[in-house]
């Protein structure tokens, strides 16, 4: 049985100063689900969740959320939390203050705020003494749970994150990473974050959005984007990739095919593929597990494999390589 749509955008459109932000967009999410929007700065994606959290509004098109029409709606009556990139937090009010203002505005018994911002507070990992701190004697990572705490407390339908995690270190950031995506599972609340970071996209999303010059270019599941990319630029966008004309494993002329490096066999593994080759090796460097090796083919073509083979390859010496053609990705390239 499929989960019921959240959240719908149809063909939404937003302009700044008659410049186009966001061009003809459209997408749905599940309940319960985790996506991601990925892409550059100034690519629109943080005004796709203005526009859904209510402090934009769309030129055009319309937003849909549990099949009702939000589109002119106030962001204080879509019952929408968000996590801005700076966090927000007000720096006079201590911390256990700032969480249970969500609930003040709406009016909740204090009691209840209170019990509420106890059990939000230890959700996300702040303990007793960090809630009664002001935001200023708070850590970054502590400013961060503060801020989810307050965006969930009133048990919001929707969670928007706009780069929560871009001012944290990079191991915070993956600590934290895993915290808000194992808090959204325990929850169960739909989530859209915004980044341009593609190892925060990758980690744990249910959906991957990839986004340039304020049009989406493909939604669709982490595996799927990276083994079949709607066109060549997001095949650049994950990871290493070999992108050849078509015509190069006998396919169609005009099209260009993605191989994904670890997809190339060597040697004795390649003995059996539908596509053979022999290369020269130009360089190799150690990643740890694997070996990304660049290879120059005897017509000038040239290729990146990883491989975890103990053999010992080394640079300028000739290896065989062999390529399945089912693992060859025609690109669409109909973006």
């Amino acid at each position: 049985m499929t989960n019921k749509t959240k959240i719908k955008l149809e063909n939404i459109s937003y302009s700044y100063a008659g410049n186009k932000a966001v061009e003809n967009l459209s997408f749905s999410l599940p309940t319960g689900k985790y996506l991601t929007i990925l892409g550059p700065s100034g690519c629109g994606k943080t005004t796709i969740l203005k526009m859904i959290g209510g402090y934009l509004y769309p030129t055009k098109g319309k937003i849909y959320i549990d099949d009702k029409n939000v589109t002119e709606m106030d962001s204080c009556s879509r019952k929408i939390g968000m996590v801005f990139q700076n966090y927000l937090l007000f720096p006079h009010l201590s911390a256990r203050k700032n969480i249970s203002f969500p609930l003040e505005i709406r009016h909740q018994p204090k009691n209840d705020r209170e019990k509420k911002v106890d059990e939000i507070s230890e959700l996300v990992g702040l303990t007793k003494k960090e809630i009664e701190r002001k935001p200023s004697e708070l850590s970054g990572g502590q400013q961060q749970r503060v801020a989810l705490a307050r965006a969930l407390i009133f048990e919001p339908q929707l969670l928007l994150l706009d780069e929560p995690l871009a001012n944290l270190d990079k191991e915070l950031k993956t600590q934290l990473l895993n915290e808000i995506r194992n808090l959204q599972k325990t929850i169960k609340v739909t989530t859209i974050m915004v980044t341009h970071d593609h190892e925060e996209a990758l980690s744990g999303s249910d959906l991957i959005g990839i986004m340039n010059q304020g049009k989406l270019l493909q939604i669709d599941e982490p595996k799927i984007i990276y083994e079949k990319p709607s066109c060549s630029l997001i095949a650049n966008h994950f990871g290493q990739a070999n992108i050849l004309p078509a015509k190069y494993f006998g396919l169609k002329n005009d099209a260009t095919v993605l191989i994904r490096p670890e997809k190339i066999k060597i040697n004795l593994n390649a003995i059996n593929c539908t596509w053979k080759n022999q290369g020269k090796i130009s360089s190799i460097l150690f990643m740890g597990s694997h070996l990304l090796i660049n290879l120059m083919l005897y017509d000038g073509t040239e290729l990146k494999l990883l491989t975890s083979d103990s053999y010992p390859f080394a640079v300028d010496s000739i290896i065989t390589i062999g390529i399945d053609i089912e693992n060859v990705w025609l690109i669409p390239e109909t973006i």
